[in-house]
């Protein structure tokens, strides 16, 4: 479920025995407690708004399910402890529905990939669709970063674990792959709405029910499907709504929800929610920064400007293709208040933002506002997408047939 706008960290998978690993750009902080007396901002230690170097030991034995680490943090063993500088978050819209992994003989194989599969030594393999309304026998997908696979279709079984097996899962056999998707990574794992997603082709036992937490950077989270998603407790959920344009969600592929509005300590933008109802808001794992129609996102700069009338604008200047345009510069301090940003969902869905689910950046010199307006020259530029930076964290539960998504702030750990 690749929507990206205008960013590129989508959540990458190592398909080696069909176990799973997932990897992204983004970082995340743990949320820090209100200063006494400032309602709506968090005394936040600078320092924590930085990338960390190292992979927490205790962190690894915190995750269930399928482990996900930051495909440029110290857990995910690709030697970057670096998130992506502004440029490298630029991309095209995307949507990804189909699970593919890399397939003996490649012509072209991604760097640093450890393991391919072999269709020559599966017994149950069989080459091209097993699903009947597929169209083809070939895909070729590109992603906003422009990486591509390009293959033909196959069928396997395909274990998650002992206890979840399924026969005739169609993916895709990429022969001809390029571009950075991450060290270790031989694959991509589609959890879209689309009829050869992981999430429709699991719906017997599963019921199209998961949920993810993405981890900081320094840290495991986990993807979870079925029963184990629903196990959690303490979720705020809202509805998942059709998309303008589309006669259902299945035909989409992508989660629409109802944005109503945005606060900035605790003061309502006041935004119309008919600003973010069309073409819609979307909750995407794949989008690295949450883009915003530009009468949103001019009434959030002008919030957090306000908010942050103290701190000194960074003078850097801006590099070509930056879209961060509020940034601070914070070198020699040790704490920053830093206002806290709500969105406001339907059915009182509200998720509450701190530290680095609102900053980004690489140096205290430059830290930005981790929100980014829509370009009126690209498509879809009034379409709304929450992306997995703000979401770090976050238990995220889409339940699909329930027609609903919930969030918790509990944390990756818990």
């Amino acid at each position: 479920m690749a929507i990206l706008c205008p960013s590129t960290a989508i959540y990458h998978l190592l398909f080696s025995s069909l176990l799973l690993f997932f990897s992204c750009y983004v970082s995340g902080i743990p949320i820090y407690g209100a200063e006494e007396g400032k309602d709506g901002f968090h005394s936040t230690p600078v320092s924590s708004l930085l990338p960390k170097n190292k992979c927490s030991a205790s962190a690894r034995g915190g995750s269930q399910g399928l482990p996900i680490t930051q495909k440029y943090g110290p857990c995910s063993g690709s030697g970057h402890s670096q998130p992506p500088s502004p440029q490298e978050i630029l991309a095209e819209m995307n949507p990804d529905s189909i699970t593919w992994t890399q397939c003996k003989p490649c012509v072209r194989c991604l760097k640093d990939s450890h393991r391919h599969f072999d269709p020559s030594a599966s017994l149950t393999y069989s080459l091209g669709s097993c699903i009947p309304s597929t169209v083809g026998n070939t895909y070729n997908m590109t992603y906003g970063d422009k990486s591509t696979s390009v293959g033909n279709y196959g069928c396997d079984t395909m274990t998650l674990e002992p206890s979840d097996v399924f026969p005739k899962f169609q993916f895709g056999c990429g022969r001809n792959n390029e571009g950075d998707f991450g060290s270790g990574a031989d694959g991509m794992l589609g959890l879209g709405q689309g009829q050869l997603s992981t999430v429709s082709q699991t719906a017997s036992k599963f019921k199209k029910v998961f949920s993810y937490c993405l981890p900081e950077e320094d840290s495991i989270g986990s993807l979870l499907f079925g029963e184990k998603a629903t196990s959690q407790s303490s979720l705020k959920f809202t509805s998942l709504v059709n998309g303008p344009g589309t006669s259902g969600l299945e035909e989409s592929g992508y989660y629409f929800v109802k944005l109503l509005d945005i606060s900035v300590g605790n003061k309502r933008l006041n935004v119309p929610s008919s600003v973010f109802a069309s073409p819609g808001t979307i909750i995407d794992s794949g989008t690295v920064i949450t883009c915003l129609p530009q009468r949103a996102y001019s009434a959030l700069t002008a919030a957090f400007k306000k908010a942050m009338a103290k701190y000194p604008l960074s003078n850097g200047r801006r590099k070509k293709g930056d879209i961060l345009d509020t940034c601070y510069n914070l070198s020699g301090r040790k704490d920053v208040l830093l206002p806290e940003i709500v969105l406001h969902f339907g059915e009182g869905a509200d998720v509450r933002l701190n530290g680095k689910r609102v900053i980004w950046g690489n140096d205290a010199s430059r830290l930005c506002l981790a929100f980014a307006g829509n370009s009126k020259s690209t498509m879809n530029s009034e379409l709304t997408i929450i992306g997995n930076r703000q979401q770090v964290s976050l238990t995220v539960l889409y339940d699909i047939q329930g027609g609903r998504i919930g969030f918790g702030g509990n944390g990756c750990s818990k």
